[in-house]
C-alpha cells in the first residue's frame, strides 16, 4: 500500500496551559507548541504523523495552520478524556494536568515536572495528591523527565519504573530580544533581581530578610502581587522597611529580557524545583546566579553558579558580597556562565521530543 494511503498517525498534545503565558508552564507548552508547529509539515510528509493539540478555544490558530486544534472551553474539559480521536499517541506535557488519558488513544507519554507536592502538602491534601498522580503514573506507558532529579525523586517515592527519558527544557533567546527592549517603568540604576511565581516555595521571603545585610545593594522582585503569597510577602516588605527593595507586577518578555540584561545578578531561593528556568534565562545573559543547593538546581547551574550553602538572612547576604567581589575582578567569569546556559534551547528540545514521538509510535 503506497505510504500516502496509509491512516495517519494522530499524536494529540494537552496545551492547555498557554492560557497562563506568565508562568512556567504555560512557557513550556507554548515554546514546545510553536516549534512543533513549525515542524508539522516535515512530519507529516516524512513520517505521516498529524499533530492536535488540545487548548483553550480562543488559542486556537496559535501554531500555525499545519495543525489541528481541539478547542475546549474550561467548563467542559471533564469530558476531554471521552472526545473522540483515535490518537497513536497521547502526550500529557505536565504532570498537573486535569486529564488522566484519552479513552481511545493507543498510548500515552507524561512529561514529569517534578513532584513538588510531596515537599508543600500534608495531611489529606497529601494523600489526595499522591493518588492523583499515581492514577497518572498508572495510565501512562511512557514517562518523560525535564532532570535527572526529577526523574530519580520520582522514582525514589513511587517505585515507578516505566520506559523513560530525559529532556531538559530549552531556554528562550532573550539577549536577542533584549537588543530591542526598553526598562519597566520603577526601575533602580542599579539592582539585584528575582523573577518568580512568588509562591511560598520559591523562598523569596529569605531575600526581603537578607537586604537588611546588604545596606548598599538594591533589590527588585517582580512576580504576581495578587496571590495570597504575594500580598503576604509584600506586606513583609513594607513592614521590613529597608528602603532597598523595589517591586514590580509580571512583565511582558521584552521587559524581562531588559530587565536580566541590566541586573548585576540574579538571586533564586528556591526550595522545590524540577528545572528552574529563570536561573538559565540569567546566565543567558552572563549574570552571576545565586541558588539554593536544593532540588535540581545544582544540575541546572552547573559549576558556574554560585551556591547557597546557609540559608540563612545574614549568611546569604556574606554570601553575595564575596561571590560579587570574585565575579566583578574576573572578566573572563562572563563566558563561563554564558557556555552553561547554551546547553539549553527549545530547538534541541523539541528536536528530542520528535524522536521520543516517532521511537515510541513505531
Amino acid at each position: 500500500m503506497p505510504k500516502n494511503s496509509l491512516p495517519e498517525k494522530k499524536i494529540v498534545i494537552d496545551a492547555y496551559p498557554i492560557a497562563s503565558p506568565y508562568e512556567g508552564l504555560g512557557v513550556f507548552c507554548k515554546q514546545i507548541g510553536e516549534r512543533l508547529g513549525m515542524r508539522a509539515a516535515e512530519l507529516r510528509s516524512r513520517y505521516n504523523i498529524g499533530l492536535y493539540f488540545i487548548l483553550p478555544p480562543e488559542c486556537k490558530g496559535c501554531f500555525g495552520n499545519d495543525v489541528h486544534y481541539l478547542g475546549v472551553p474550561l467548563s467542559l474539559r471533564f469530558l476531554l478524556p471521552f472526545y473522540p480521536i483515535r490518537a497513536d499517541l497521547f502526550h500529557i506535557p505536565y504532570q498537573c494536568n486535569h486529564i488522566k488519558s484519552l479513552f481511545y488513544a493507543k498510548k500515552q507519554l507524561m512529561t514529569v515536572h517534578d513532584i513538588n507536592f510531596i515537599y508543600e502538602k500534608s495531611g489529606k491534601k497529601l494523600d489526595k495528591a499522591v493518588r492523583k498522580f499515581e492514577k497518572k503514573l498508572k495510565k501512562s506507558d511512557y514517562l518523560e523527565y525535564i532532570s535527572e532529579f526529577a526523574k530519580k525523586d520520582t522514582e525514589k517515592h513511587f517505585g515507578i519504573h516505566r520506559p523513560s527519558k530525559i529532556i531538559y527544557n530549552g531556554i528562550t533567546d532573550l539577549p536577542a530580544i533584549a537588543r530591542d527592549s526598553c526598562l519597566p517603568d520603577g526601575v533602580p540604576p542599579k539592582f539585584l533581581f528575582h523573577i518568580s511565581s512568588l509562591m511560598p516555595k520559591k523562598n523569596v521571603d529569605l531575600l526581603v530578610e537578607m537586604m537588611k545585610y546588604l545596606p548598599e545593594e538594591n533589590l527588585l522582585i517582580v512576580g504576581n502581587w495578587s496571590r495570597k503569597s504575594g500580598q503576604t510577602l509584600y506586606r513583609k516588605i513594607q513592614e521590613t522597611n529597608t528602603g532597598n527593595i523595589y517591586t514590580l507586577p509580571n512583565v511582558t518578555e521584552e521587559e524581562k529580557a531588559a530587565l536580566y540584561k541590566a541586573c548585576r545578578a540574579f538571586l533564586f531561593p528556591s526550595l522545590c524545583e524540577g528545572f528552574g528556568m529563570p536561573p538559565i534565562e540569567a546566565m543567558k545573559f552572563g549574570k552571576p546566579v545565586f541558588l539554593s543547593t536544593l532540588t535540581s538546581l545544582p544540575e541546572i547551574g552547573g559549576d558556574d553558579a554560585f551556591y547557597w550553602k546557609d540559608l540563612t538572612p545574614k549568611a546569604m547576604a556574606e554570601t553575595v558580597k564575596e561571590r560579587m567581589a570574585f565575579f566583578d575582578a574576573t572578566p573572563s567569569y562572563t563566558e563561563k556562565i554564558i557556555k552553561n546556559a547554551s546547553r539549553f534551547n527549545w530547538d534541541d528540545c523539541v528536536e528530542q521530543y520528535i524522536r521520543y514521538y516517532i521511537e515510541i509510535i513505531n
